[in-house]
């Protein structure tokens, strides 16, 4: 879709961008290649696209695939997006905000096509490709990689920073970064600049493919690694030993020795440590906190 066809649809149908919202329609036909050749589809693929928007990317995932199911909140784009499920026996659309979707309800989302496919075993199968809207990214991608059925592959449009951050190029971690890694693995496929989107936005953008993705597969408790990482992530300027050590039940003699044993600098910050540095570090404080 390019600019002109955009200008089209807006006028057809009595559009605006809503700001709010952080809607930016791509107008790149090379970009939405990029992004499909990325999701790597295939004939029977379930895909979830979330904000179709104008259904640019919509359109081609429909002639690609078995099944496209689309969630929207901007109720001023259902005249546009009816008419595209009524053109389209396989675009499933739910009219919900994609952040209140509970695994459960997904799972009944994708048994009912399982079973009008007469194929149970892809139930558990999908992929996610999205023009997501920036604000909703980092718990988007927590909700789905948490979920214990988490999808093949994650193409999306991100801002570049965050997409940066995501790929960790230069050692340093944060809590969706880390995500990632513990789930799947991250790739910038390209970057995309901010004059291929109508309205032009602010940032340049770029298109992140997440794959290998995995339900929670270490030997530590799933849920203390976590409370041990945002505990050493909570107050960012100060040192990561000192954030544990808010932790009343952790004695600084053992959380010396444990650091002594794993070579963390007891300077270094929670960004510093790595996916496996994080399990390692559980592991031992789990042993016995208290060092008696």
């Amino acid at each position: 879709m390019n600019l002109e066809e955009l200008k089209f649809l807006l006028h057809k149908y009595h559009l605006t961008p809503n700001k709010v919202r952080g809607q930016n329609f791509l107008i790149s036909d090379e970009v939405l290649a990029d992004i499909l050749q990325a999701a790597d589809l295939k004939a029977s693929d379930t895909v979830l696209e979330v904000g179709p928007g104008l259904g640019a990317l919509t359109t081609r995932l429909l002639a690609k695939v078995t099944r496209v199911v689309a969630f929207e909140v901007d109720k001023n784009l259902q005249n546009l997006l009816n008419n595209l499920v009524r053109l389209n026996k396989n675009l499933d659309l739910h009219w919900q905000d994609i952040l209140s979707l509970k695994e459960r309800h997904w799972q009944d989302i994708l048994a009912r096509f399982a079973e009008s496919r007469r194929a149970e075993h892809k139930i558990k199968n999908y992929k996610i490709v999205a023009n997501i809207p920036y604000y909703l990214t980092a718990k988007f991608i927590n909700q789905f990689l948490s979920f214990k059925q988490p999808p093949q592959s994650m193409i999306l449009m991100l801002q570049k920073e965050v997409a940066e951050r995501i790929e960790i190029k230069d050692g340093k971690n944060s809590l969706l970064s880390l995500a990632v890694a513990f789930y799947g693995r991250a790739q910038i496929v390209r970057l995309v600049t901010k004059n291929n989107f109508f309205p032009i936005p602010k940032v340049d953008s770029a298109i992140l493919k997440i794959d290998q993705i995995k339900a929670w597969q270490y030997k530590e408790d799933e849920k203390l690694v976590w409370q041990l990482i945002k505990r050493g992530m909570a107050h960012k300027r100060k040192k990561l030993f000192n954030n544990l050590l808010s932790d009343q039940k952790i004695a600084k003699d053992k959380l010396s020795k444990i650091f002594l044993a794993l070579k963390i600098d007891q300077n270094a910050r929670a960004e510093n440590l790595n996916k496996d540095l994080w399990l390692k570090l559980a592991s031992e404080i789990k042993k016995d906190p208290t060092g008696h």
